[in-house]
């Protein structure tokens, strides 16, 4: 019998903003210098106060609706909606890195989107922080940079 109390919804908070140093990481490995690159996902607009050696496109739009003329995606994207993410990634044809939870391995749409794919994993020696709300955030899991169309040299590589 239920006891007629409706469920709370369940709040996902995908507002976390990426340090600096994450996407240092990144440019070690993929030539940023002088491309168009589109940090889609807005977040907190910390992106627009780093300096980086490229173009940055970083305006706050709905991803899905907004076209852009860029050379690549990079970002840390809503992990609520990863999928989704990646799918219109793939459609748009387009070089695109982005930071996500390692486990995200494990998901079964993951071998279907990329099995055919130019696809590396730039795993990081630690754990990022993130910020929320001007606060750092350090979360319980680990996260990789998925790279598509770069076409680096492994499709695994560690940061040491």
């Amino acid at each position: 019998m239920r006891s007629g109390k409706q469920q709370k919804p369940i709040l996902i908070n995908d507002n976390y903003s990426t340090y600096k140093h994450s996407f240092d990481l990144l440019f070690k490995y993929i030539d940023v210098v002088d491309k168009n690159i589109w940090f889609p996902f807005y977040n907190e607009g910390v992106i627009n106060s780093y300096n980086f050696s490229c173009n940055v496109i970083h305006t706050q739009s709905d991803f899905f609706e907004t076209k852009v003329d860029y050379d690549y995606i990079i970002d840390n994207p809503p992990y609520s909606i990863k999928h989704k993410i990646f799918e219109k990634c793939i459609e748009l044809g387009k070089p695109f890195a982005l930071l996500v939870p390692i486990d995200t391995l494990e998901r079964q749409y993951i071998s279907k989107l990329f099995h055919d794919k130019d696809f590396t994993i730039i795993i990081p020696k630690e754990r990022f922080n993130f910020l929320n709300n001007n606060v750092k955030t350090t979360m319980p899991f680990k996260c990789c940079w998925f790279c598509v169309g770069f076409n680096l040299d492994k499709q695994i590589i560690f940061q040491h």
